[in-house]
């Protein structure tokens, strides 16, 4: 794969690369995104098509610095307009020799900047200047003031300076130690570029302090090797500086234009520089979006953390006895006289008969326990969900990528949550039912299941679900004891002491797959808020592939 095509793949890539929680580092990763898709198509693309394409010098650097005097002073003509007032909103000025304006009004460079052949009030347009006095081969572009007080003045400088194959860096006496201006240049000697640093308006009598002291703050900064130019203070002929002051800096750009060698050592270092600088953006990229995975991941783990611990809650509530309590008691009682039957449970046949007599009585009863049992066992699912909501809202406020999550209908239990567990609950009770009725089938359990009714015994069944862990201790535990082997007693007499243990577990097992699927379906309100933002792995790895290519296609280069 050649460079400009892996390059080309990388841009199709981060656009994609999406940082939606707001963690501390996401702002920083959006913008670095932007900037490199910005540098792949503004520079990258272009002088990996054609290495041998002219040179890009842009003129940068801080406001009042006379960039513009210096593009027209060092081409002895009036191409760029000085801005008389801060900040000028006017049109970038390339300038570059007739052989060479196709290239640079063929969009392959800047493309984003409509050409133009005047200058205008416009910052995105680039006025193409031609000039027989510049050398083929160079081009020389006018950039805004780095330290504009415009946003989007700024905003070009940076773009411009990133499309550069060198910088002319131009400060004045009275502000090259300022802080933004050295930003950039931070950032020249991050990326390896090849640089010039012009110091102009420098008053005669301070020049050979002003010149040494940036000198040493270059080599600090690791830019010793940068050319530096010192201009003094002048009174200006026809807008110019003298040819004299600006001759140097000329020469210094012709020979990296005309010679071979300078010319090779130019885009070997901007553009090696500037395919290292992004691969380390990438690499940074990519541990953005596995932040973001990981925190989306413990947003979603905290969620469903509390929902399955709510199930497990509602497991322990329904087996532990706890139910049978209240109204679902007092109902039991009236379903079975539980005073009566307790008295003869020793002896087994007596008691069936008494239980026959009373059921048959007592069968329209079960009806209405069995709306008991809904009542309660649905609210036992609303209350505990309830505290699983509060245990997620609790965990997800405790970062600010968790509370930008935190809708008002996350903060609260779904309206019509109680409703679906009362039908869930329902559905639970006609699957007893349905076991009960499948279990009675033959001759041999017909009869007993006519004498006892199909939900005189649903409900004993229920009851005895309701004591499968035995979780109660103390009083409550007898009562609740008592009443569940009462259950289980009817129960055996009508299936036999095996079918009902089975009876009794694949009832339980079909009451927690109801509850999970209750408890899975509140909980997925949470994961999709998740889902609905999260950038889908496959976004990772292929910008993981995309830059590995971009690396192995610079090596080679």
């Amino acid at each position: 794969m050649t460079l400009a095509d892996a390059l080309d793949d990388l841009l199709g890539v981060l656009p994609e690369a999406d940082f939606p929680l707001p963690l501390p580092s996401a702002d920083e990763h959006r913008a670095a995104a932007a900037a490199a898709a910005g540098q792949i198509r503004d520079y990258l693309l272009a002088r990996a098509e054609r290495l041998d394409a002219p040179l890009l010098a842009v003129v940068g650097g801080s406001t009042g610095a006379g960039k513009s005097t210096i593009v027209n002073s060092l081409l002895r003509a009036q191409v760029s307009r000085p801005g008389v007032r801060r900040p000028t909103t006017r049109s970038p000025v390339l300038v570059c020799h007739p052989s060479d304006a196709e290239w640079f009004r063929s969009g392959r460079v800047l493309p984003e900047l409509t050409r133009t052949a005047t200058e205008i009030p416009d910052s995105r347009a680039l006025l193409v200047v031609e000039s027989a006095d510049i050398p083929d081969g160079l081009a020389i572009l006018d950039a805004p003031d780095v330290d504009s007080i415009d946003d989007d003045n700024r905003a070009l400088a940076r773009q411009l300076l990133q499309a550069a194959d060198l910088w002319l860096f131009t400060t004045s006496a009275a502000r090259y130690a300022d802080a933004v201006p050295w930003g950039f240049l931070r950032d020249a000697a991050a990326r390896e570029l090849f640089l010039g640093v012009v110091v102009n308006r420098c008053p005669p009598q301070s020049i050979r302090e002003v010149a040494p002291d940036l000198a040493s703050m270059l080599a600090e900064e690791g830019l010793g090797d940068a050319p530096l130019f010192a201009i003094e203070e002048q009174p200006l002929v026809d807008g110019m500086l003298r040819d004299a002051d600006v001759a140097p800096i000329r020469r210094w750009l012709g020979r990296l234009a005309s010679e071979s060698e300078a010319r090779t050592a130019v885009v070997k270092q901007s553009l090696g520089g500037a395919l290292r600088q992004l691969d380390e953006t990438t690499q940074a990229l990519l541990a953005g979006l596995a932040d973001q995975r990981a925190a989306s991941s413990d947003l979603r783990s905290q969620a469903l953390g509390a929902f399955e611990d709510a199930a497990v809650r509602i497991g322990t509530a329904v087996g532990d006895g706890s139910m049978l309590r209240g109204e679902i008691i007092a109902h039991w009682h009236d379903v079975v006289g539980t005073t009566e039957l307790l008295r003869g449970l020793d002896d087994r046949v007596a008691s069936l008969r008494a239980v026959t007599r009373r059921w048959l009585r007592a069968e329209p009863k079960a009806e209405e326990a069995n709306r008991a049992v809904s009542d309660q066992l649905a609210e036992v699912l609303t209350d505990t969900s309830w505290s699983a909501v509060e245990n997620v809202v609790d965990a997800w406020s405790r970062t600010s990528w968790g509370r930008s999550f935190l809708t008002d209908e996350l903060r609260a239990l779904s309206p019509d949550f109680r409703e679906r567990a009362e039908a869930s609950v329902r559905g639970w009770q006609q699957d007893i039912l349905g076991l009960v009725t499948e279990q009675g089938r033959g001759k041999r359990f017909r009869a007993r299941l006519m004498a006892f009714g199909t939900n005189a015994l649903g409900l004993a069944l229920m009851v005895a679900v309701f004591m499968s862990t035995g979780g109660l201790t103390g009083t409550e535990a007898g009562i609740a004891g008592g009443t569940s082997l009462l259950a289980q007693r009817v129960l055996e007499s009508v299936f036999g002491a095996g079918a009902v243990e089975r009876l009794t577990k694949e009832s339980r097992g079909l009451l927690d797959a109801r509850v999970q699927e209750l408890i899975v379906e509140e909980a997925s309100r949470y994961t999709r808020a998740l889902d609905a933002v999260a950038a889908p792995t496959a976004v990772a790895e292929r910008l993981e592939s995309a830059a590995g290519a971009v690396r192995e296609a610079r090596q080679a280069l």
